[in-house]
């Protein structure tokens, strides 16, 4: 078994000593880079939608309705990623550096399989899917037009979202972020060359949209694999054949709870969009939470770098034993999210409308944008609670008790409330956006249970 010295691990990344010296240091040179990191990531969401409004309403609901349909497939591939972090976290932090490769490697391998597997899939049947969530003929012909070209996104997505958690789990967050911004870049000023300057060719509306976030991934990717060669990990590509099923199915047994868990909140999702179909004027209903989704996603974005942050130190100072560190690590930064949250969610509430303005231009969608936006805002400082404890369980190996929760919040509270409030009762987008803040406080309500017990520690990965 070969090792790696503490000195050794200096010299290869600054950044990668998470068991000792200042905890607040640790979380400090993970956060910053993961919060340019996640902000980045979520500005491409939010500059397509943004771009769709261009094109009418129908384009808007129909970028949101297909990616939700593709985030089906890429839930897979995100499995593998936590999968990855804990294997590789785990590793690092006890120095064992041959399996931190190793766990790399197959990771990468794994992902590449589902990655193209998924890609074929969705090329051949996720534009059946269109018809049964929405009953606008405008939006599935879009939607069907968008889908054939971004099913492609899964391949190169597969191999930046497999190294970019494999950094992290060494405590290099820079990388990640380097390689999420030249995605960005080329996504957002692809959406506007194609569409609104009408160029290399004029007329791509939303085609070009979905052209420029598949330049953009492919692209990142190629940094990604670059990058690699420069780090503690260069030796992974050398270890992905041959193909080792037992360090596979270890990293599928971390990862499948995590895929369960995402795949419940995206299957909810579909429920949200029937209950918003069924209700008045259901294309803006779907295009504000579309929207809404993005906006909300650009203040929680701090809370997705936080919940990183701490899945990379809990996972390494697991591995160190360090136990007591990886507890403190967890609510550290847990309490840093819920004060941030409070402010941020302060200012969404504030400027709904502003936001809802911006984003588009037919005016009950920015009603029901408005109004989704000052439901939600008040349960931000519960989802800070929910995402980061989730992270740092997920971090040392425990995935199963986060998808029990997130079903149960989702099923059993989300989507009863949602159909009760804005169907018999009258409410209609509302009735959703209040939904969706309920189950958000039951959600932290039982993280934080679990995360307090101290059962996430006894986990075997």
């Amino acid at each position: 078994m070969e090792s790696v010295s503490a000195e050794d691990q200096k010299r290869t990344t600054s950044e990668a000593l998470l068991t000792e010296g200042s905890l607040w240091r640790s979380i400090w040179v993970m956060s910053w880079p993961l919060l340019i990191t996640t902000v980045a990531g979520s500005i491409v969401g939010v500059v397509d939608v943004q771009v769709a409004g261009f094109l009418g309403s129908d384009t808007q609901a129909a970028v949101g309705l297909s990616e939700q349909v593709l985030f089906l497939f890429m839930i897979f591939i995100m499995s593998v990623s936590v999968g990855t972090t804990a294997l590789v976290s785990r590793s690092f932090g006890a120095q064992n550096q041959d399996e931190t490769v190793l766990a790399t490697a197959q990771s990468l391998a794994l992902s590449l399989l589902i990655g193209i597997f998924l890609c074929l899939l969705s090329f051949l049947v996720a534009h059946l899917v269109l018809p049964f969530f929405t009953r606008a003929p405008a939006v599935v012909r879009n939607g069907q037009l968008y889908l054939g070209i971004f099913s492609l996104y899964l391949i190169p997505f597969s191999i930046t979202s497999i190294l970019n958690a494999s950094y992290r789990a060494i405590g290099d967050a820079k990388t990640p972020m380097l390689v999420v911004l030249v995605m960005t870049a080329i996504s957002a000023a692809g959406d506007y060359l194609t569409v609104v300057g009408n160029w290399p060719v004029p007329g791509l509306g939303i085609r070009g949209i979905a052209l420029s976030a598949l330049t953009g991934s492919s692209v990142a990717a190629g940094v990604a694999v670059w990058r690699l060669n420069r780090s503690v990990l260069k030796d992974s590509l050398e270890r992905v054949l041959p193909l080792c099923w037992t360090t596979m199915m270890r990293v599928i047994s971390v990862g499948v709870p995590s895929a369960f868990q995402r795949l419940s909140w995206a299957l909810a999702v579909f429920v949200l969009f029937f209950v918003l179909s069924r209700c008045q004027n259901p294309t803006q209903a779907i295009a504000a939470w579309t929207i809404g989704m993005r906006v909300e996603g650009l203040v929680f974005m701090p809370l997705m770098a936080l919940s990183l942050a701490v899945s990379s130190i809990v996972g390494q100072n697991v591995g160190a034993r360090q136990i007591e560190r990886a507890f403190r690590a967890g609510w550290h930064v847990t309490w840093i999210g819920v004060g941030l949250m409070c402010v941020l969610g302060a200012a969404l509430f504030a400027f709904a409308e502003p936001l809802a303005r911006l984003m588009s231009h037919d005016p009950r969608a920015v009603a029901y944008t408005a109004s989704y936006i000052r439901i939600n805002a008040p349960g931000e400082p519960f989802l800070a609670i929910g995402m980061i404890l989730t992270g740092a369980m997920q971090g040392a190996g425990d995935t199963r008790a986060p998808m029990w929760i997130s079903i149960f919040s989702n099923w059993l509270v989300r989507m009863p409330i949602a159909w009760l409030l804005a169907q018999p009762m009258g409410l209609g987008p509302s009735g959703v956006w209040l939904s969706m803040t309920t189950s958000i406080v039951v959600m932290a309500a039982l993280v934080a249970w679990r995360f307090q017990s101290g059962s996430w520690v006894k986990v075997k990965v």
